[in-house]
């Protein structure tokens, strides 16, 4: 820029004062320590002085000077040039900084927002890491403290296990106090070792740089980032280790209400065939109780019908303690539906007795390859379920449907019905409507059910009426024997 501005000068044939010339040289001064900094600024003015010299101060062509106070001069130039560079060079400084300052708030805005967002310790560990390899661009890495010692997380690319002195991680994640190279403690430290800490509980540490790269510990704004980004780490990892607590704290809560649930529904259950069994056995057994046979036979149904509520309320809790335990292994053969729905019939035929059950079944019936004996303990279930919540002489309906290669079995009841904020939860364990409290049950048979179609690779829904309610469990067929042979 010298030269340019030299040889325009020179061409206008010195139609400018000298002093005007010497100002005109403070132009490069000016744009080289603007853009370059300090020293090329000095430079630049050293450079438009010698140019000043040779071509415009006589005489012409010459360093030398054939009036000295044209030294005075040249150290007034050089003073003022050297000052502007300085100038110059200290505001494209502090835009630089203020350039840097904005750009680590904007990301640190944005890291508050990630974390905020973070559900889980993973996702804040690599959000972290990411934004602080982006603001140092050097290798980062986060230990997390644990009862056992501690997990050290890196991203993908960077190493898994870098040498990390484990004498100063542990003393850095013991004191919650920061370690580098040049620290009071641990002065020798490779790496940089920033506590992540929320009021008095350390959470874990970053390590960050690279052995003998000393560069991060000289700098003071760098401890300022990283202890920024460790305070938003820390407070993100406070937040989900708080609401961890609270979820432990919600599922302490829900597990003390159902074991309660189940304790109440299950002493009832058990304590209402109990005492009549008890009641029934004390009158046949009564010293001079004259019974005729109809009364007899009467007191010995009440017994067997106690004994078989008191069965299927022990199977049902059997089925379920297998299932939760992963013990539920299906003996899987191809069966008539037909018969699964006969032989449950036969089992519910007391609880059915005031209802009239409608079975309509096609002809042939469709074959499917279930586990018999679990699969009838369902459609009892379904059975028992009808029959329980509805009205006495209210009907019952069975029905059996195949398409192409699927089988549907549907009960349809006419009873009370389901609301429609309850379908969704009829299926869980343990769950009883609102309106069936004064109805005895454990929540279980529905739940069984489900857990029994889906490990035969079927679907159950279920569907409001009006009035009553529809369950309908779809299963694969296999072709007919008859069918087959047709073919």
């Amino acid at each position: 820029m010298d030269a340019l501005l030299t040889g325009l000068v020179f061409l206008l044939d010195f139609h400018y004062d000298r002093v005007n010339i010497a100002m005109l040289y403070l132009i490069p001064v000016v744009v080289a320590s603007g853009v370059y900094g300090l020293w090329p600024g000095v430079f630049a003015a050293c450079l438009g002085l010698l140019s000043f010299d040779f071509f415009f101060v006589p005489p012409i062509f010459s360093y030398a000077v054939s009036d000295l106070r044209f030294l005075v001069s040249f150290a007034v130039f050089l003073v003022v040039a050297i000052t502007t560079a300085g100038l110059a060079s200290s505001m494209r400084r502090r835009a630089e900084e203020a350039s840097q300052r904005a750009r680590i708030a904007q990301t640190l805005f944005r890291m508050s927002r990630a974390l905020t967002a973070a559900a889980d310790e993973r996702r804040v560990v690599e959000t972290a890491l990411e934004q602080v390899r982006e603001l140092l661009h050097t290798h980062a890495y986060i230990a997390l403290k644990r009862s056992s010692g501690y997990d050290l997380h890196a991203l993908p690319d960077d190493e898994a296990d870098p040498v990390i002195d484990r004498q100063v991680l542990d003393w850095v994640l013991r004191h919650g106090d920061l370690a580098s190279f040049g620290s009071k403690s641990h002065g020798q430290a490779a790496f940089l070792y920033v506590p992540i800490r929320a009021q008095d509980e350390v959470y874990g540490a970053f390590i960050v740089g690279e052995p003998g790269q000393f560069r991060l510990a000289t700098r003071g704004e760098i401890f300022d980032i990283l202890r920024a980004v460790a305070n938003l780490v820390a407070i993100a990892l406070s937040r989900i280790a708080s609401e961890e607590r609270a979820r432990i704290a919600d599922i302490a809560a829900e597990s003390e209400r159902v074991r309660t649930a189940i304790l109440n529904s299950i002493s009832h259950e058990l304590r209402t065939p109990i005492t009549t069994m008890l009641g029934a056995s004390d009158a046949l057994l009564a010293p001079g109780a004259s019974l005729d046979p109809a009364d007899r036979r009467e007191l010995v149904l009440t017994l067997r019908n106690s004994a078989l509520r008191m069965n299927r309320l022990v199977t049902n809790l059997i089925g379920m303690a297998r299932i939760e335990g992963g013990m539920l292994v299906l003996n899987k053969r191809p069966t008539d539906l037909a018969d699964v729905v006969r032989g449950a019939l036969r089992e519910v035929a007391e609880l059915t007795a005031d209802h009239p059950v409608r079975v309509r079944t096609p002809n042939p019936s469709p074959i499917v390859e279930v586990d018999e004996t679990l699969f009838q303990q369902a459609v009892v279930n379904l059975l028992s379920n009808a029959a329980k919540y509805s009205q006495p002489d209210a009907p019952i309906d069975v029905t059996i449907t195949a398409r192409e290669a699927e089988a549907a079995l549907e009960v349809r009841d006419y009873g009370m019905g389901i609301s429609d904020d309850e379908l969704d939860r009829v299926f869980d364990k343990f769950y009883r409507g609102r309106r069936v409290d004064k109805i005895p049950g454990t929540g279980l048979g529905l739940a069984i059910v489900r857990a029994v179609v889906k490990a035969h690779g079927g679907q159950i829904d279920v569907e409001r009426m009006h009035p009553g309610t529809l369950f309908r469990v779809r299963l694969a067929a296999r072709p007919h024997p008859k069918e087959a042979e047709n073919r």
